[in-house]
């Protein structure tokens, strides 16, 4: 018992850290940001260590005895393996996280540092002690390269520091940080271990650099997921505008060339100006299928009046329209206004008991926002029922996605049964003068 809770104080931290990266990568399987190909590698050779370790650690705490000369026992050979393995795979590891962060093509050129620790370890175990040695007492001591192992460690590590200085001229800042991060605790470690500041920790400042490293991978990946789930969603929300923006309603075309029809034989400048105003309309319509950006109200109160010259043929005296523009200085998203006017004309004006009503546009500049205002005296609705009148009135939802979306607006609907129905247009000054580039 006393035996097993000296390994456990000794290599608790260690042994916790490796569960923890075996437990993300099993979570995040599915996922396997680009970079995390080797970090099992990593992991397996950890474990190595920590399992070599322990194993000598409980030999020299168990079975140890200093009265016993072990020139020629087999503990002797277990303890040089032991150190070998370690001493072979801190700068193996430093050579996998070579391969892990860094985008490395020569890899067995870039072997070659480890290669030479594994030849050394080699002539070490049945040749002349240059790493180290142990005497008959199984005291350790250093042999005159005992600092190979950490040289190749370091150099890896200062290829990594190259790496980084290439990140930082890509101006990514942040992967850059924290390679350098990675690289400076772990050179430090290496230091600090070869000059027995510290001794036994590198397998744990290891773990930590491959945590390190996978949260930022991980984050880095969800981002981009993030993204391009947002890119998608965008594009999606384009979609769908260019298709509500192309939905020319068929009840209002079927009305307006049966207008156009019975004028032919009564009035034909009349007949010819009301075709010209349908041919707008119906341009104004699909030109909207291809802008970007914003427009000028300007060019929306036109595309307006094409719109209500057209319903005037049909209702003629029994529609009033009234315009009050006294703000015509700023932008808005394509195809804002005229939607809320048909609403108001289809189901206002048509849906009241008289079947006749007036429809005003105004525009006004308030200290914060551009505002907008189309009411008309119809038919009117209950404010409960607003959220399940988007099937039934033209736009409505899509007008106030769309003031969100482009410039950050609002879209505010007050209405009462038998009263009528006030439409507000609020546009933020400073998001129309941010947005207001392309078209």
């Amino acid at each position: 018992m006393e035996v097993f809770q000296h390994l456990l104080s000794y290599n608790y931290i260690s042994a916790a850290l490796i569960l923890g990266i075996v437990v993300m990568l099993v979570e995040n399987r599915e996922e396997r940001p680009h970079g995390t190909e080797y970090i099992h590698i990593i992991v397996i050779m950890l474990a190595m260590i920590v399992f070599n370790s322990t194993m000598k650690e409980w030999f020299m705490k168990a079975l140890y005895d200093p009265y016993i000369n072990y020139h020629d026992d087999i503990s002797k050979s277990f303890m040089y393996l032991g150190s070998s393995v370690e001493h072979i795979l801190y700068p193996l590891i430093a050579y996998v996280e070579l391969l892990v962060i860094a985008p490395v093509t020569q890899k067995k050129l870039m072997f070659i540092p480890e290669l030479a620790v594994i030849i050394s370890e080699a002539v070490n175990g049945f040749g002349p002690k240059i790493i180290f040695s142990y005497d008959d007492g199984l005291g350790y001591h250093d042999g005159p390269a005992f600092l190979l192992p950490y040289f190749a460690a370091m150099i890896y590590l200062f290829l990594l520091l190259r790496y980084s200085i290439d990140l930082f001229k890509e101006k990514n800042i942040k992967k850059g940080i924290t390679v350098v991060f990675i690289v400076f605790i772990t050179l430090l470690t290496c230091y600090l271990e070869a000059a027995y500041f510290v001794v036994d920790v590198l397998d744990e400042i290891v773990a930590i650099d491959v945590l390190i490293y996978y949260f930022y991978l991980i984050a880095i990946y969800q981002s981009e997921i993030k993204i391009k789930l947002r890119t998608s969603e965008l594009e999606l929300e384009k979609s769908q505008r260019l298709l509500s923006l192309s939905q020319i309603q068929p009840h209002f075309m079927y009305n307006s060339l049966t207008s156009i029809i019975y004028l032919c034989d009564k009035d034909t400048e009349k007949t010819k100006n009301a075709l010209m105003d349908f041919s707008k309309y119906l341009r104004k319509n699909l030109e909207a299928m291809s802008r970007s950006g914003l427009v000028s109200i300007k060019e929306e109160l036109e595309h307006t009046k094409v719109y209500l010259s057209l319903e005037k043929l049909r209702f003629d005296d029994d529609l009033d329209v009234e315009f009050d523009i006294k703000d015509e200085m700023f932008m808005l998203p394509v195809l804002t206004v005229q939607p809320l006017v048909e609403n108001a004309v289809k189901h206002g004006i048509t849906g009241s008991e008289s079947g006749c009503g007036t429809v005003s546009v105004s525009t006004e500049e308030t200290e914060e926002f551009h505002k907008i205002v189309i009411k008309d005296d119809g038919a009117g609705f209950e404010m409960d029922t607003l959220d399940n009148i988007g099937e039934n009135h033209v736009g409505i939802a899509n007008v106030r996605k769309r003031l969100e979306d482009e410039c950050g607006g609002q879209l505010i609907i007050n209405s009462a049964p038998d009263k009528g129905t006030e439409c507000i247009i609020l546009v933020p000054k400073e998001k129309t003068n941010e947005n207001s580039g392309d078209r």
